[in-house]
């Protein structure tokens, strides 16, 4: 599937609320499932998220794409993960309540804030993660810190025997001392945090139309996928240092970035975090030496620095590629009309005389302008001769082939080059040009217009020509078709 198809059929489930509650339902089956593996993940603070809370990503890129709509979603599926891994049905409401509030606070910051799904500039990234870290995390946190420690408060006794069965305690447990408060926050803040910034820029990237696409490279892929295969063996099986090791991801996530794009970029990152979540929970490879607290508090700081630094640097020379793309742009596009300019219609031309001396080739050239283009300025304004500029090299645009180049070379002037083109050939199609140039503007379907006509006059390329050669010959014949009348096609002999 394509991007266009992809950016369609998210475009058809967010205009469509049946849609979107199947959305919201596949969110919450995510939710659930994935948020039952990070508890289990989880070692030592059972009552948080103390690893990487992908759900949270996940619930965050779903609120974007299809609308907060799905935020119910998000609500459902921490009553269901509750009801499975405790601390209560009551407590899954309340976290559920403020998760939901949150996502839907993601979405709209992140449409008002006008962050693009592209992450193509560093205002992009820097606004994302000032978005997850400072604002939506110290409010999930801080609510399901509270509910939990509210729900530890709460003596045993005091629990009515008819909320036994709905005071249930599973993986998850309510907080019984405000002491464990500032840990259990820390905990769930970098949790969620890390789950967002990994999981919801891979979603947004893979589903998002205008991606800019690297060409396909079954070497780089095939590099990609040993390196990143490498860095997890790496992780898990040798005790290096940590700093070794993020000496060893960080330029490895910069190259994939560079040659891969945000796809590379976010899937190597999610590709990479389960092999660091291991040795962290395992105790084995690079975070051996740590204890159980700190080598949690590690892969939560490896992740996020990882994702924060390759994004960031990806949006860095993102943004520079496409301020020379467009740089390169404007130095072949005119500015008004969506032709080439005339330096670039001669250096073209230049080469195409090269290629057919070389070749052996035909080329031809066609010079045309627009009759009576000053009356029109002084009659109408220049703005309504800035108009008929435009409306003429659209249609000159629509009826060139991909190998022809068109070009506005003058004030009313325009030109093309015709590669592989005989002189016959050119002929009838400068008279096609001059021809729906004529029957677009006719003054008689448009009362109070001014007909609107063009000149042009062909030429073809004879041997031992340069650019002054073709363009002379091709421009005599255009001022022979405005002594002989205007509205006509004339050929070079």
């Amino acid at each position: 599937m394509n991007d266009s198809a992809v950016a369609a059929f998210v475009a058809r489930v967010r205009d469509d609320p049946a849609r979107t509650a199947v959305a919201a339902v596949v969110l919450a089956a995510t939710y659930v499932l994935l948020g039952r593996l990070t508890f289990s993940v989880s070692v030592e603070h059972s009552n948080v998220t103390s690893v990487v809370f992908a759900p949270e990503g996940i619930a965050l890129a779903f609120a974007i794409l299809f609308g907060p709509r799905v935020a119910w979603g998000v609500f459902a599926g921490q009553m269901i993960l509750s009801i499975w891994s405790g601390p209560s049905v009551l407590g899954g409401a309340a976290i559920g309540a403020v998760n939901s509030l949150e996502c839907v606070l993601g979405a709209v910051l992140f449409a008002h804030w006008r962050i693009s799904r592209r992450f193509e500039r560093p205002r992009d990234v820097a606004l994302f993660v000032t978005l997850v870290f400072l604002v939506l995390q110290p409010i999930s946190a801080t609510g399901g810190v509270a509910v939990l420690w509210a729900l530890g408060a709460i003596p045993a006794d005091a629990i009515p025997a008819s909320w036994e069965p709905w005071w249930i305690q599973g993986i998850q447990k309510p907080l019984p001392s405000f002491d464990l408060v500032p840990s259990a926050w820390i905990h769930w803040w970098i949790g969620n945090s890390v789950g967002q910034i990994l999981i919801a820029p891979l979603i947004l990237a893979w589903t998002t139309a205008g991606i800019s696409r690297r060409p396909d490279n079954r070497s780089d892929l095939a590099a990609s996928a040993i390196a990143i295969g490498a860095i997890g063996m790496l992780a898990i099986a040798l005790p290096i240092h940590p700093l070794l090791m993020l000496g060893v991801t960080y330029p490895l996530l910069v190259w994939i970035g560079l040659r891969r794009g945000l796809r590379g970029v976010t899937t190597a990152n999610v590709l990479i975090t389960p092999a660091v979540i291991w040795a962290g929970a395992s105790g084995r490879g690079f975070l051996s030496h740590l204890s159980v607290a700190d080598r949690l508090t590690y892969v939560g700081f490896f992740v996020a620095t990882a994702c924060v630094f390759s994004l960031m640097l990806f949006a860095m020379f993102e943004e520079r590629r496409l301020l020379v793309a467009r740089l390169e742009q404007l130095a072949r596009q005119d500015p008004l009309v969506p032709l080439a300019n005339r330096r670039y219609f001669v250096e073209r031309l230049e080469q195409q005389l090269a290629h057919a001396a070389h070749s052996g080739q035909t080329l031809a050239a066609v010079i045309f302008d627009i009759d009576h283009f000053k009356q029109i300025n002084d009659e109408y304004g220049h703005a309504a001769g800035d108009l008929v500029l435009i409306t003429i090299a659209e249609t000159c645009a629509g009826l060139v082939r991909d190998s022809d180049l068109a070009a506005r070379i003058g004030g009313e002037e325009f030109a093309i080059v015709l590669p592989e083109t005989t002189v016959e050939a050119a002929g009838r199609f400068a008279d096609r040009l001059r021809a729906a140039v004529a029957n677009q503007h006719r003054k008689e379907d448009q009362p109070g217009t001014v007909a609107i006509t063009i000149s042009a006059g062909v030429a073809v390329v004879r041997p031992g020509d340069n650019v002054d050669a073709v363009l002379g010959r091709a421009d005599n014949a255009l001022y022979q078709a405005k002594r002989g009348g205007r509205d006509r096609v004339v050929t070079a002999t």
